[in-house]
């Protein structure tokens, strides 16, 4: 599988010099609606049917993960319920409110999921500078004027990482 990057201009922490970094392709979200339609594209369940069992599902996980059962996701991973705590020296000094710290969930991959992104191979899909997406590095040497080396970063050709502006 193929997961799509930018190249993003940005200040190095360090040095303070600005420097181009890989990010992730951001390509929006799924509502619950898409999300559905895509989920039942290729089985004999309505999208009502499963976004009920996706809500039914839903309202009776969050209740078990916060009791501290670790929950499966399919083929996905496990989640479960983390959090810190200060200590006290006595029970009764233990103030739930004050001394819980940090509380969050915690998503383990499956070995499923961890060899995907361990088989994937990355592809530039394009160039971002002050939040204007160019299409490659092509078309964002074009748009500034500049000529530059043949192949794209990473060892792909010119015309890989999208067309145009």
């Amino acid at each position: 599988m193929k997961a799509n990057f930018n190249l993003a201009l940005r200040v190095n922490p360090q040095t303070k010099e600005k420097q181009w970094y890989a990010v992730p392709a951001g390509k929006g979200a799924l509502d619950a609606d898409e999300t559905a339609a895509m989920a039942v594209a290729d089985t004999t369940l309505s999208k009502g049917e499963y976004k009920h069992a996706m809500e039914a599902t839903s309202e009776k996980l969050i209740s078990l993960v916060l009791s501290g059962v670790t929950i499966t996701i399919g083929d996905l991973g496990k989640l479960r319920l983390s959090f810190g705590s200060k200590g006290s020296p006595t029970i009764e000094g233990f103030d739930t409110a004050t001394m819980i710290q940090n509380p969050k969930f915690i998503f383990t991959p499956s070995k499923t999921l961890k060899a995907a992104l361990a088989g994937a191979t990355f592809e530039l899909e394009g160039v971002v500078e002050n939040g204007i997406k160019y299409g490659s590095v092509k078309s964002y040497r074009m748009a500034k004027g500049e000529s530059g080396g043949t192949t794209e970063p990473g060892g792909g050709g010119e015309e890989e990482g999208g067309g145009g502006l």
